[in-house]
């Protein structure tokens, strides 16, 4: 029987049971495409009349027969999604979001409906994400830690199709990203650090070290820190985003989250000798008065053909430039040697010494689960502490040796 909509039916055959029938349509089958019918009996016409009211009431129209919901084309979806998250990301993560969307319409195709990426085939497409995109890049193998994030990528943008309703299950829930192997850094001991200091070429660079070694901010972090976002009264520096102004571009924090840094008084004290010897025209820190010249004259070209500004436009050949410092300090590298090295280094002293959830809070991390992957990383004085454990243990000492 064909039933066009939420109906009281007589059923001669069972009238000395229940011969009045409700029947109702409901939510649409995912895998089939069709429309979930319902029916329920009873032996009274007016328990019956009683329930087809309450479910009228209830549903409305949509207990009634309708045409499919539309599943948009993976191009389309795509687009729409994007547009609905610009708002919270920074210009970085959406161009990396447009490379994944590449990446599927390359393998999927741009018209393919979204219900047509299935489990099977979301495998499928993980496995073949081996290879670079950009051009001249073709022969570049993608490291592990890439395609975990192309993955992840994706099971966000599918996670959206889930949350609108479109896709009743994510396709990619069960596609497990390639496991990244944590790479070895360079643990930046206080001696060291203390030896960049003396090596450090001018008052920014010195005042550099200390908010990255000391302050554990990130790269774009500190030199995108601006004069009021320190009290020296407090002895602390306040990370977070900014709008941007005539003057000064934007700036966007990792996740969007304001936090709020201790300083030692050895580093404001390098600070507040850096602020009385640098420009008062000068919002930014660690920017030089031509410095900032440049990167104003660039923001306000950008902003008036409407580019996107990165906070990378902001930064100087720093990597360079602190290689030739460590060289100078007599800094022997055991692992990677860059700015993050610093950051790390400043995230491990803490780890030492704080609660893991605390550092977690400094670190601006979005879970512990990173603070506690990144900062339990054995350097050789651990090893050779390990060592002495047991040889004291091995010669009948009782007590676990103290480092010198």
């Amino acid at each position: 029987m064909s039933i066009e909509k939420v109906g009281l039916i007589y059923d001669e055959r069972r009238a000395e049971t229940k011969p009045w029938k409700v029947r109702w349509f409901g939510e649409f089958d995912p895998t089939t495409g069709k429309q979930r019918r319902y029916c329920r009996s009873f032996a009274r016409k007016r328990d019956a009349e009683s329930f087809q009211a309450e479910l009228t009431a209830k549903f409305g129209d949509g207990a009634t027969r309708r045409d499919p919901p539309r599943v948009p084309p993976l191009g389309e979806f795509c687009k729409q999604w994007l547009q609905t998250k610009q708002p919270e990301l920074r210009p970085g993560t959406i161009d990396r979001y447009r490379e994944v969307f590449e990446r599927l319409y390359g393998y999927f195709g741009k018209g393919c409906r979204l219900d047509q990426v299935t489990a099977r085939r979301a495998n499928l497409f993980a496995a073949r994400q081996t290879t670079d995109l950009r051009r001249g890049h073709e022969d570049r193998v993608l490291s592990p830690w890439t395609r975990a994030r192309i993955i992840r990528s994706c099971h966000a943008i599918f996670e959206g199709a889930k949350q609108w309703e479109i896709l009743k299950n994510n396709p990619f829930s069960g596609v497990k990203p390639p496991k990244a192997a944590v790479t070895r850094w360079h643990y930046i001991k206080p001696r060291e650090y203390r030896r960049l200091l003396d090596v450090a070429p001018s008052l920014y660079w010195k005042a550099f070290y200390a908010l990255t070694y000391t302050g554990g901010l990130r790269l774009g972090e500190a030199f995108s820190l601006q004069w009021d976002d320190i009290d020296f009264d407090t002895g602390q520096v306040v990370v977070q985003d900014r709008p941007g102004n005539d003057s000064a571009p934007p700036f966007y924090v990792k996740d969007h989250e304001t936090r709020r840094i201790p300083l030692p008084t050895h580093s404001l004290d390098i600070i507040r000798t850096l602020k009385a010897n640098s420009s008062p025209n000068v919002p930014y820190v660690l920017l030089t008065r031509e410095r900032y010249r440049r990167v104003v004259e660039k923001w306000r070209t950008f902003r008036a053909i409407k580019k996107p500004w990165y906070n990378r436009f902001v930064i100087n050949n720093v990597l360079r430039d602190m290689r030739v410092h460590a060289r100078k300090a007599g800094i022997t590298a055991n692992g990677s040697l860059n700015v993050h090295a610093l950051r790390k280094s400043c995230g491990q002293n803490w780890a030492n010494h704080l609660p893991i959830n605390v550092v977690k809070e400094l670190m601006g991390h979005s879970s512990i689960s990173t603070t506690q992957r990144f900062y339990n990383q054995v350097d050789e004085d651990h090893l050779r502490k390990a060592a002495r454990v047991i040889d004291e243990m091995v010669r009948g000492g009782s007590t676990v040796p103290q480092e010198q």
